[in-house]
């Protein structure tokens, strides 16, 4: 028997799953009914809970346009790291570069490289409905 909750205390300090002998019904840490056996592994690699690879799908140098795509990611819950954003600031123009200036800096998106492919499509029908 097994507890299955990753958000038991005993998973959350060990990282492995509690294992109970038959006959129990709940996790003795965190009262989760225990399942006969666990699900299969994560297929996406992960290093300590994390992604461990990366790619980008997606560079703009326009504020907006950052900002629309980091909501879009945001809502559908999709983890994404950003570079180059630092100098992006909606509320303070100064900040703000300028599109089509050659000082403008651009910002990259970066998705875990399993939902890479994904996301593009996704970003995608963004580009069809402007």
């Amino acid at each position: 028997m097994y507890c299955a909750n990753n958000k038991c205390p005993d998973f959350e300090a060990t990282g492995k799953h509690g294992e109970y002998v038959a006959g129990m019904t709940t996790c003795p840490s965190c009262g989760e009914y225990l399942v006969d056996t666990l699900p299969p592994d994560d297929p996406v690699p992960r290093d300590q809970g994390h992604y461990t690879d990366v790619e980008p799908v997606f560079e703009t140098s326009d504020v907006s346009e950052a900002l629309v795509v980091k909501s879009l990611l945001e809502s559908e819950g999709i983890p994404y790291v950003t570079s180059g954003s630092q100098g992006f600031d909606a509320f303070r123009g100064w900040l703000s570069p300028k599109p089509y200036s050659q000082g403008a800096r651009t910002t990259f998106f970066m998705v875990p490289t399993p939902l890479a492919d994904s996301v593009r499509e996704l970003l995608k029908t963004l580009d069809a409905e402007e």
